[in-house]
């Protein structure tokens, strides 16, 4: 299938489209890269050069892609990073030309505004992901740090954490996928749809490692697009990434070994076990 993929691209290391299009094209999908920023590396290494691409530009792009007419062959949209709060309104028109172009088209909404407590986006993205990109997403994957922005909740455990993800799904998506939810010293990913709450659980990494919210997202995505089912889509995910982390933490890195560790992510060699708990 063939994605439209709208996020942050590094040259060196794997966050926004440099973590997501090598795994979804491994897992056979096209990618069609839109990057919304062009950096040299993630700013987290404390220094990095390079721009963010000016809506306009990237509206000039997807203007070309209608042209073409291929729209009708997209099956998903995918965005991640924006760059500034004007690029939500380029997103908000790919996703509404794929969904026309092709009705079956869904959208997964990574929304990018911040972790750990701290925002780390240009003012004004995050108000315009909460009211132009949320109503649209059929999928939306936050960390705990941006549940708790989109809903304004505190987010604390799996209850709170249920109530908060049932709330953004009254909002629009159809599937709610919590990352990151700490419990009882490991890390639980949680996936909240009409039919119930499902959890899958893996131990806790306490250090930094740059695009771990990127993968999982496309990951996501590109099961999704395989198996329809949340809970199996959930277990390979989530399996995908315990064998990033793992690769990543034995090489000693904090950027994904993404090359490396590639079969293993896309068809890992042992499944975590989901559980239902609604």
């Amino acid at each position: 299938m063939s994605i439209l993929s709208i996020q942050s691209s590094v040259v060196y290391g794997h966050v926004g489209n440099s973590a997501a299009a090598l795994p979804l094209m491994r897992m056979g999908h096209e990618v069609w890269r839109l990057d919304t920023v062009a950096f040299s590396n993630h700013p987290g290494h404390g220094s990095f050069s390079g721009r963010v691409v000016p809506p306009a530009e990237l509206a000039e792009l997807l203007r070309g892609l209608k042209g073409l007419g291929v729209l009708k062959d997209c099956s998903a949209v995918l965005s991640g990073y924006l760059g500034e709060a004007g690029t939500a309104a380029v997103v908000s028109d790919a996703v509404a030309s794929a969904k026309s172009a092709n009705p079956r088209a869904i959208y997964l909404l990574d929304p990018v505004i911040g972790d750990g407590g701290r925002v780390f986006v240009r003012p004004g993205v995050p108000e315009m992901i909460a009211e132009r990109l949320v109503p649209l997403a059929d999928i939306c994957t936050p960390n705990v740090f941006e549940l708790e922005q989109l809903t304004r909740m505190k987010v604390t455990d799996v209850d709170s954490a249920r109530v908060a993800m049932h709330s953004l799904r009254g909002r629009g998506p159809r599937t709610v996928v919590l990352t990151g939810l700490p419990e009882n010293g490991r890390i639980s990913t949680l996936a909240a749809t009409n039919m119930g709450l499902w959890r899958v659980t893996a131990p806790r990494i306490d250090r930094p490692l740059n695009g771990t919210g990127d993968l999982i997202s496309a990951l996501i995505l590109g099961h999704y697009l395989e198996w329809g089912a949340i809970a199996e889509t959930l277990k390979r995910a989530a399996s995908g990434m315990a064998e990033a982390i793992e690769a990543t933490v034995a090489a000693g890195r904090r950027e994904l070994a993404l090359v490396q560790a590639l079969d293993r992510i896309v068809n890992p060699p042992k499944l975590i076990d989901v559980e239902k708990i609604d």
